[in-house]
């Protein structure tokens, strides 16, 4: 029941990522409009000789970089929601990897050491005592 326990954490962490992006996305696309809307009145502003040509040029390309910015950021989460969507197959990978260590009866603590290290990607600990693993699911173990 451990196992399974685990698996729920992990689906729950991968979920919780989704959730933070799409909320992200949302928050980048506001951000964007919100720009759209700065550049129509800073046009008005120049039509009609509120400020100067410089003015407005300094204007719109300050708007333009900070827009460029919100794009690039779009594309990165547009990707991670679409990597996001395959996450049935890489929670199924993980379950299997996981399975196949627990089936191993390894006495080799160097064999071992081989097995963690695949299985492992990276392991942070953090000041506060907590520690969060990466687990590397792009190379799975050979088969017995």
């Amino acid at each position: 029941m451990k196992i399974e326990n685990l698996y729920g954490i992990a689906e729950e962490k991968a979920l919780a990522i989704q959730s933070h992006v799409q909320r992200e996305l949302k928050r980048v696309e506001k951000q964007l409009a919100e720009l759209d809307n700065r550049f129509d009145k800073l046009l008005s502003l120049h039509v009609e000789e509120a400020i100067t040509t410089d003015q407005f040029k300094h204007q719109k390309e300050r708007n333009a970089h900070q827009q460029q910015l919100l794009h690039n950021k779009k594309a990165e989460l547009i990707l991670a929601l679409e990597e996001g969507k395959n996450l049935a197959e890489r929670k199924e990978a993980f379950r299997k990897e996981v399975e196949r260590f627990i089936d191993l009866d390894i006495s080799d603590e160097q064999v071992l050491k081989q097995v963690l290290q695949r299985l492992i990607q990276t392991i942070e600990v953090f000041e506060d005592g907590k520690i969060k693993i990466n687990y590397n699911l792009s190379h799975t173990l050979p088969s017995n």
